[in-house]
């Protein structure tokens, strides 16, 4: 039985269901969290950023310190791939132990808070899809640009690579890929790299699904940047139609460039 079961039973027996329980802490809406945080967590300000933590988990200094590496990682992404937000609105942070996964959403970025403690949360990575929304872009390349370009960034301009997947960020991703596509659970996923859509489970078996697509994704778009460079790759951050913008500014369909990415990790 679910929390949230557990959570809606209690309500209907009369009982209480404390937004900081056990029982609401799975299941608690990102608009619910970001609620009970703005009232309830601590404040703290950065110029292109907003964070709320969780009240008495970190210090004082441990919350200053990851807000300037936040601000610091949004100038930083901006000035690698050449775009700025419109009207310079600050990103939001939420940071707390009821977020389960990393995720962004409009204008807000969740993080666990454990994740933040141990310094392997991937704020890059969930800041690049801010930065550049690539909103009808395929899961494969949005998800493969923000983990390639947390790679570039932490390697090259500073802050740290929160990679989930990859061992060696964009210098040892191409190894992991192979290893992935030399295994029965890769070659369940590479069909669904450089296509719309997206996996079965993608979001529930991170282990067997999400794991090889995200390290082939990123392995696929590092090729394409290196081979077209990221200043025509940009073209289709923002595009209507994703095959023809990356076919128009690159050259080649995204078919084109899996066969291509495939045939040189197969060497």
């Amino acid at each position: 039985m679910t929390s949230k079961v557990v959570c809606i039973l209690a309500l209907l027996a009369g009982l209480a269901c404390q937004p900081g329980s056990a029982q609401m802490d799975s299941w608690m809406s990102d608009r619910e969290l970001a609620t009970y945080l703005t009232r309830n967590g601590v404040a703290v300000s950065a110029e292109r950023a907003s964070l709320w933590f969780d009240s008495g988990v970190l210090e004082p200094e441990e919350m200053d310190a990851f807000a300037k590496l936040v601000n610091r990682g949004i100038i930083d992404i901006e000035a690698y791939l050449g775009v700025s937000r419109a009207g310079g609105r600050r990103i939001r942070y939420f940071i707390s132990n009821r977020v389960e996964i990393s995720h962004s959403t409009w204008r807000s970025i969740f993080l666990p808070i454990e994740k933040v403690q141990n310094r392997t949360a991937p704020y890059l990575h969930e800041t690049v899809h801010q930065v550049a929304p690539c909103n009808d872009c395929p899961m494969w390349f949005s998800e493969g640009l923000a983990s390639y370009v947390q790679s570039y960034v932490s390697e090259h301009a500073g802050g740290y690579d929160g990679a989930i997947f990859a061992r060696r960020g964009n210098r040892g991703i191409d190894q992991d890929a192979r290893r992935w596509l030399a295994s029965d659970r890769g070659q369940v996923v590479v069909p669904f790299i450089g296509v719309p859509g997206e996996p079965p489970d993608i979001n529930y078996d991170r282990s067997n699904v999400a794991a090889p697509f995200y390290v082939m994704a990123q392995s696929l778009v590092k090729f394409i940047v290196q081979r077209a460079t990221l200043e025509k790759l940009s073209a289709v951050f923002e595009a209507k139609d994703f095959e023809a913008d990356l076919k128009s500014s690159t050259g080649k369909s995204s078919a084109e460039w899996k066969a291509k990415w495939l045939a040189k990790l197969n060497k």
